[in-house]
């Protein structure tokens, strides 16, 4: 559909009008309806029809729900299937030079409901990926779904290809280690599996605890390892004696920082000398809690799974550097032409 975009002499904001003014079944005009979707993204129901109606667009609290449903449901399919085609293809072989990209992915519980049993609550697992420029963190591409990593794998296939990342480039990965993730970044191809350096402190700390540690030398030894100094193998030689006598807790965190020291997730000089600054997954965890929680999460929210990916799906959309697909698209889905 095309558009007429005006540009303010003054202050040099833009404004992106449509030139087809005619209706669809949602009965409200392209602008008034790309306005419903910018609000029902950002901000409950009630209170999206409140700012609605500052702007002039008269809709109720059930009206705000049915189009936002309708809109968010067209707009995952649309980019569910854009992604999914995007994932078969190669990424591009050129490149100027050999760029950095990170890719951060974790997962946040989020409340859901079984159509057959309404008032039974189960929690599921909203899947989110964050991939941006080393250098240029805040040009980041989102994309999220709730549902197993079989059907995640080739969103985040797609993602690459949407933001543009070629053969020539390094792709970072951080994560908190969880096996699904993994598996996920071992199938991406990165170049370099980074441990998140919070999650490892938390391990950490376990472990000198259960070397009966004081708290002076733990915090030194966390404050060095957030600064990217410690190389958590080496200090495990060092500082963990054969065959410890440690309880469950202390045990298991010395496991698994072996198991990620062994993989080397967990070299973190290597990192920063090769000139890897990001070695915290504070982008994705950051999306989890803005993107995710604020909206899925409020006091009283019970989500259809359907419902539920819709929303993430929009938000982290909003959130995006470049959007999978426009508006147009998404309208002329949900909405037919109106006779």
């Amino acid at each position: 559909m095309p558009r007429l975009r005006l540009r303010c002499r003054g202050c040099g904001l833009t404004l992106s009008t449509f030139t087809d003014a005619s209706l669809d079944e949602s009965g409200l005009r392209p602008e008034a309806l790309a306005r419903v979707q910018q609000a029902n993204t950002l901000l409950p129901y009630r209170q999206a029809a409140r700012l609605l109606a500052s702007w002039g667009v008269l809709v109720s609290k059930s009206q705000a729900h049915r189009l936002s449903a309708g809109l968010e449901a067209a707009n995952r399919e649309v980019a569910r299937e854009t992604l999914s085609q995007r994932a078969t293809m190669p990424l591009e072989r050129t490149s100027r030079h050999t760029r950095r990209w990170v890719i951060e992915i974790d997962g946040v519980i989020v409340p859901t409901v079984e159509p057959a049993a309404p008032g039974k609550v189960v929690w599921r697992e909203v899947k989110i990926a964050v991939l941006y420029k080393m250098n240029a963190p805040s040009g980041r591409f989102v994309v999220t779904h709730l549902g197993g990593t079989e059907d995640f794998g080739p969103l985040v296939h797609g993602l690459l290809r949407h933001a543009g990342v070629t053969q020539a480039d390094q792709l970072i990965g951080v994560s908190d280690g969880a096996v699904w993730i993994a598996t996920l970044m071992g199938d991406l191809g990165v170049h370099q599996h980074i441990l998140d350096v919070f999650h490892t402190s938390q391990y950490l700390e376990k472990l000198m605890v259960g070397l009966a540690w004081d708290e002076a030398d733990r915090s030194s030894t966390r404050s060095a390892l957030l600064r990217g100094e410690v190389d958590v193998r080496a200090w495990l030689n060092v500082n963990v004696p054969a065959n410890p006598k440690l309880v469950d807790e202390a045990r298991g965190a010395l496991s698994y920082l072996e198991k990620q020291a062994e993989l080397e997730h967990t070299t973190y000089p290597k990192f920063k000398a090769q000139g890897i600054e990001v070695i915290g997954s504070g982008q994705v965890e950051g999306a989890n809690k803005s993107l995710i929680g604020a909206r899925l999460k409020v006091s009283g929210a019970r989500w259809r799974e359907q419902g539920a990916n819709g929303k993430a799906f929009a938000r982290a959309e909003y959130e995006a550097e470049r959007c999978v697909v426009v508006f147009d698209v998404v309208r002329q889905r949900a909405f037919k032409q109106a006779a």
